[in-house]
């Protein structure tokens, strides 16, 4: 969820679906305002499932929260997904989007989160990348936050979506990788780039503002980074980006021994007119050993879920990637298309049991704008060749946008449980596969 401009059409919300062999029950659901980004972590005190929750709202009035459902799987068990007990994490936020665990390894420390910023609204244009101190959460007030992107140096209004962290200079300091970009409200140039920000190298990171470094323009809010043993012993450093505004997706890679983004090749990927790319992740989609690039490709009139195969005796660089198409036409349910108003979400790769029973992952996708969740099982799990999948509608919401799911086996049974933030109803859902 992304680019979205709220719309109101009803449906009927579906409660069951059944996906071949499996079964994909609800549990409930909880009244929470404007869910949009969800995540589960297992928190370090406890050693049990957390369930956070970005919110936002597009009046200019309202400031923005993080809503946190502490050991979500003990407060099911006693007392069922329509009690759970909801707190404020963070407050004072405006539009805070993706959130998520900063890596152990980036402080010395298991217990922050990061938090991304900012959107095309009128007084919230302004985003940060936040540090969320949960070591300090309560049940008695909100987790200390930190703004490590906001200088007097920095004039320029960003909006930041996602963070990677790595170490991009060699110093030891695993350092903050994120897109970035303005949207002028009156309709001037969009500025859109990669950039990395400097973990400091004395005094306190939490309090420090972190030096950015830009480090090509395009990349505006989408985009996942990976670091890819090579046979020859090198590492292959990577960027995909969805280039939303400029209906780009680009590859970018450095070949060594450690990151040198100063020095990275680009490759476009695809740059199909009308095709807005919205979210990628890199998986094993077709259980033959290799990795392919998962992608949706917003659309106010016809978004995809694809496939992108590297070709070429899986030489990235140099080969072709082939572009399997898994599914399309979708669209909002909404009579009006207008610029950021479209279908589908982001989308991942699962396995719906452990120990996993089956070759190929299942894709989880939200459809943003069309008021749905969606479940995409392969045809022939045995044949890495063939790309044909069903598509499950598992979640239909009363009205609105469904914000970005998120899952996990919250319960210990081995079956993943689902959390569906249902953004214009106001509430989050908690579904469950079983056997």
């Amino acid at each position: 969820m992304m680019l979205s401009r709220l719309s109101f059409f009803p449906l009927f919300c579906g409660l069951f679906v059944v996906t071949h062999s499996w079964t994909i029950r609800e549990l409930g659901y909880v009244a929470i305002p404007n869910p949009a980004f969800t995540s589960v972590q297992v928190h370090p005190g406890t050693g049990r499932y957390d369930v956070t929750c970005t919110t936002f709202s597009s009046s200019p009035l309202v400031a923005d929260r993080v809503m946190v459902i502490r050991d979500v799987g003990g407060q099911i068990a006693q007392n069922g997904a329509s009690n759970l007990e909801v707190e404020v994490l963070s407050g004072g936020h405006k539009w805070p989007n993706e959130l998520d665990k900063v890596p152990d390894d980036v402080f010395g420390r298991n217990d922050l989160w990061w938090l991304g910023t900012g959107f095309l609204v009128p007084t919230k244009t302004d985003g940060i990348i936040a540090l969320i101190d949960a070591d300090e959460d309560t049940q008695d007030g909100p987790a200390p936050t930190y703004d490590i992107t906001s200088s007097p140096l920095i004039t320029q209004e960003w909006f930041y979506h996602h963070v990677s962290f790595v170490d991009a200079d060699g110093d030891g300091r695993k350092d903050a990788l994120s897109a970035r970009a303005y949207v002028p409200l009156d309709g001037g140039p969009i500025a859109a780039q990669m950039v990395w920000h400097k973990h400091p190298e004395s005094g306190d990171p939490l309090t420090s503002t972190w030096e950015e470094f830009p480090l090509f323009d395009g990349p505006d809010a989408g985009f996942c980074y990976y670091e890819i043993p090579l046979q020859n012993g090198l590492t292959r450093y990577v960027i995909f980006s969805t280039q939303y505004f400029l209906e780009k997706l680009v590859m970018s890679w450095y070949d060594g021994t450690s990151p040198d983004f100063y020095n990275l090749q680009h490759k476009v990927l695809d740059a199909t007119p009308e095709e807005r790319y919205f979210d990628c992740e890199l998986a094993d989609m077709n259980a033959d050993g290799d990795l392919e690039l998962l992608i949706t490709a917003n659309s106010d009139t016809n978004g995809k879920l694809l496939i992108y195969e590297p070709m070429r005796n899986k030489d990235w660089p140099e080969g072709e990637w082939t572009k399997h198409v898994i599914a399309d036409g979708f669209k909002p349910n909404v009579p009006e298309i207008t610029e950021g108003n479209g279908s589908p979400g982001r989308a991942r790769s699962m396995y719906p049991k452990i120990p996993v029973d089956r070759k190929k992952p299942m894709i989880l996708m939200t459809g943003d704008d069309d008021n749905n969740a969606y479940l995409f099982e392969a045809v022939k799990d045995n044949d890495p060749e063939d790309w044909t999948y069903t598509k499950h509608v598992i979640f239909q919401a009363n009205e609105g946008t469904v914000g970005a799911i998120s899952y996990a086996d919250i319960d210990g049974d081995g079956l993943a449980e689902i959390f569906i933030p249902a953004y214009s109803d106001g509430r989050l859902h908690v579904m469950t596969f079983e056997p």
